[in-house]
């Protein structure tokens, strides 16, 4: 955490109340339970509505850091993207969803190497780089759809098959994993991290526009105004 809680804005903190419980219970071995994970995207989806992208953002870098924050951001990011392409609300829900446990997986990653201050070593890497195979494989959950745990396990994919885990290429990804990639890429670049500041939205969307072949051209143009614009 990086500030007093006690002033952090409600709805920012129910979500993260939420956050705690999945990862806590995930990194304990217990049973993730589906209504965290939606009361969480719930808060994040009614304070993307109320306040916009760009206050969630602000309030997200400002009270949390690390895992918390990345995954805070993401979800925000993705349903701001989601309801910008004019999403019906349950598709809107499920992208969120998708976003909220996307990196549960990082749970059960050891905490030296989670909460590193400065840049991995290949050999840390390595093992951050299973998380999404261990996110997909905590399914335990009762009736999670399979499309949210192909979000789990497949948002470090890319089109031209040089992503992880599975190689997959641009016939295999689903469209909501395409969405959660672009997403979850874009929150990266802009969140706070020990070793280096937050990249300006502009830069950050720039990185995307320069990765043509491994997202889809038409997703990151549809993309760039919650980029620029939230």
């Amino acid at each position: 955490q990086k500030s007093d809680l006690a002033s952090e804005p409600p709805g920012l903190a129910s979500a993260a109340a939420s956050f705690s419980s999945l990862f806590s219970a995930a990194g304990r071995g217990k049973q993730i339970t589906l209504a965290d994970a939606e009361n969480a995207t719930l808060e994040v989806i009614h304070g993307i509505k109320q306040k916009g992208l760009n206050a969630w953002l602000d309030d997200v870098r400002r009270y949390h850091e690390g895992t918390f924050q990345h995954c805070l951001l993401v979800t925000g990011v993705a349903v701001a993207f989601a309801m910008n392409i004019k999403f019906s609300d349950a598709d809107v829900m499920r992208l969120g969803l998708a976003a909220t446990l996307h990196d549960v997986g990082k749970a059960r990653i050891p905490l030296p190497i989670l909460d590193k201050p400065g840049r991995l070593d290949q050999n840390e890497q390595e093992i951050m780089n299973r998380h999404p195979v261990i996110g997909y494989e905590l399914k335990a959950i009762p009736d999670i759809s399979p499309e949210i745990l192909d979000g789990v396990r497949h948002h470090h994919e890319y089109l031209d098959g040089s992503g992880y885990p599975d190689r997959l290429t641009a016939p295999e990804i689903s469209d909501l994993v395409r969405l959660l990639t672009i997403s979850d890429i874009f929150a990266a670049l802009i969140e706070w991290r020990p070793y280096r500041p937050s990249m300006p939205r502009q830069d950050a969307y720039k990185i995307l526009c320069g990765m043509d072949g491994k997202l889809e051209k038409a997703l990151v143009k549809a993309f760039g105004s919650v980029a620029l614009k939230g």
